[in-house]
């Protein structure tokens, strides 16, 4: 059977061949694949690029060189300088469309280690709690615990692709550096944008910009105040967290699906009987 797969924004896009449905992927607990919230298949030579704009950039770490997109920021490539998939070409699952995330079962670890084991870190660290990418150009502190704020995830078409897990703290409580060293990314209505760091790729935080003022002063003052509320927040990537287990986490999981996304984003012609409308 055949895999359609893409970047968020569909300037790499791809066929994966495989025997049986995808059902399982492989985990990494390397500080690279941990950031990222990667899980991978290997592709070798069951896949196949049919449209590359060539966006694709590389970055590498002690343990992983990663491919992703410069537009959106999705991680698709990936190949370990260790572990037991050392050398091999890896595809990140979450591309795949029509796979969702939270149905797979992860075989094994390929950094070796025992997927199961705790990390030698903490689920409640000291304040501030500080998060960054891999190459440490963005970062954030946190000044609130994490029991205190919203933690959550969801399997839209940009949260799966980034696996963003979501700290949704406001803004008195986050300190934002390496904003200058971001690509932003923004699609639909806009009222997001999903940076990521120009060097190494990782998503560290969100950019909640919502409607338009001119939209907004036509709301009743019940609905400008949940507006304003979420214009208060600035939600930071749990994945990226020093020396915190999100394991240890209770992370809320929204099942919001990708409805309307191959045609609003892809530009792909609606299947017969989707009547979806929003990505």
């Amino acid at each position: 059977m055949i895999y359609h797969g893409n970047c968020h924004c569909g300037a790499l896009r791809f066929e994966f061949r495989v025997d049986d449905a995808v059902k399982r992927s492989i985990g990494c607990s390397c500080i690279a694949c941990r950031k990222q919230g990667y899980t991978w298949l290997v592709a070798e030579e069951s896949l196949t690029v049919v449209r590359d704009d060539g966006k694709l950039t590389k970055y590498s770490s002690p343990t992983l060189t990663h491919e992703f997109c410069s537009v959106c920021g999705t991680g698709v490539f990936g190949e370990h300088s260790e572990g037991l998939l050392s050398g091999q070409r890896l595809l990140n699952v979450r591309t795949l469309r029509g796979v969702n995330p939270f149905d797979l079962e992860r075989t094994r670890d390929a950094s070796g280690t025992d997927m199961d084991s705790p990390l030698a870190v903490e689920s409640r660290p000291t304040l501030p709690i500080t998060g960054s990418c891999l190459c440490g150009s963005v970062g954030f502190e946190l000044a609130v615990p994490l029991q205190e704020v919203e933690l959550k995830e969801d399997n839209c078409s940009i949260c799966a692709r980034n696996a963003w897990a979501g700290a949704y703290a406001t803004k008195m409580h986050v300190r934002i550096f390496g904003s200058g060293e971001v690509q932003d990314y923004r699609y639909g209505q806009r009222f997001m944008g999903f940076p990521f760091c120009k060097v190494c790729g990782v998503h560290v935080y969100l950019s909640v910009y919502g409607p338009p003022k001119t939209f907004v002063d036509r709301l009743s003052e019940d609905k400008k105040k949940f507006v304003r509320r979420k214009l208060d927040l600035v939600p930071v990537n749990i994945r990226v967290l020093d020396e915190v287990d999100i394991r240890a986490l209770k992370i809320e999981r929204s099942d919001e699906g990708t409805k309307g996304y191959e045609q609003n984003v892809l530009g792909l012609p609606r299947r017969k009987g989707d009547t979806s409308g929003s990505p």
